[in-house]
């Protein structure tokens, strides 16, 4: 191996540096910070019994078997993450540029309505018009995995958490991470090459810390609640544009009534607009995981990676039996 890739073995434990992780620490810092004030205030309408490290920190969620099992495959999808689903979305080609050179050629025009505004205004219009087409890609896709039988096997392994904790951002499969980071590769390509024949590329879109600015305000201001025990709920109005975290919650939900709801990831009004959106009007006890003690499927890292290909495989077997 390469020196790049000895030092990518090391990956899993570099991921709490890496601004782009939701789990780095500043983001972890600000959660908790966010966390503190929901409970000094009694925002989140829980147990108002317990002191706050139990509050913060309950055994019960951080001890679970289900979170023991994502703590540990957690080295495991990183290192498929690193060397096998980043290189793949690298190597996919430059769709943004090629959108815009075909454009080009079938209309003879380049860049139509070149923006000869601030450059300011070009960064801000460009970058609202990526983070939209970026949220609205991440809708689709998951809206995709939970109808689709086939996908839905893969992005089951995400619902097998019977517990919720920060680390249950990784409790992916690779080949639904895979899919995922595809869709919004090929969507956004797409969407910005349109925008690069339309209004030129003078400019890229804004970020902070090295990460686009939607993605790191939204990390910063407590995306790590969302996979969390602590229930945050936004006023009624702001819950049908901003996505929170006790509509997250909701969306792991085994109650029937909150299947296939909220599937936004940082905006809230593509479930609006789609009719999939459910706003909690009062904190709800909720149950995690899957139905009828599926999640028991799912309970070690292997089972985590293999199991989908083994429904896949009892439900081909149960069809060619008919």
């Amino acid at each position: 191996m390469t020196q790049m890739q000895n030092l990518r073995i090391f990956y899993p434990f570099l991921v709490p540096f890496i601004s782009s992780s939701e789990i780095h620490w500043l983001y972890i810092l600000s959660a908790l910070l966010l966390a503190l004030i929901v409970y000094k205030l009694g925002l989140s309408q829980q147990d108002k019994q317990v002191n706050l490290r139990e509050y913060l920190f309950p055994k019960a969620v951080y001890s679970h078997p289900s979170a023991i099992a994502e703590y540990k495959y957690y080295f495991l999808s990183s290192l498929l993450e690193i060397f096998v689903i980043l290189p793949v979305i690298l190597s996919l080609p430059n769709l943004a540029n090629i959108i815009s050179h075909y454009l080009t050629e079938i209309t003879y025009v380049t860049t139509p309505f070149l923006i000869t505004h601030p450059q300011w205004y070009h960064y801000v219009m460009l970058s609202i018009f990526v983070a939209l087409a970026g949220d609205l890609a991440y809708y689709c896709y998951h809206y995709l995995a939970h109808r689709s039988s086939f996908f839905w096997e893969f992005h089951k392994v995400h619902h097998s958490a019977d517990v919720l904790t920060p680390m249950t951002v990784y409790r992916s499969h690779p080949f639904d991470l895979l899919l995922s980071m595809s869709v919004a590769t090929v969507m956004l390509g797409f969407t910005t090459g349109i925008w690069i024949y339309l209004f030129g590329n003078e400019v890229s879109h804004l970020s902070i810390y090295g990460v686009d600015w939607e993605i790191f305000l939204f990390y910063l201001t407590g995306a790590n609640l969302r996979h969390s025990h602590i229930w945050l709920n936004y006023p009624y109005a702001v819950s049908h544009v901003l996505m929170s975290p006790a509509q997250h919650h909701i969306h792991h939900s085994v109650e029937p009534k909150h299947y296939d709801k909220n599937f936004g990831y940082i905006l809230s009004f593509w479930d609006w607009i789609f009719g999939t959106l459910y706003v909690p009007r009062n904190y709800e006890k909720l149950s995690f995981g899957l139905a009828n003690g599926e999640s028991n499927l799912f309970n070690n890292p292997i089972n985590l990676l293999v199991q989908p290909f083994k429904s896949i495989w009892q439900s081909y077997k149960q069809q060619i039996s008919k």
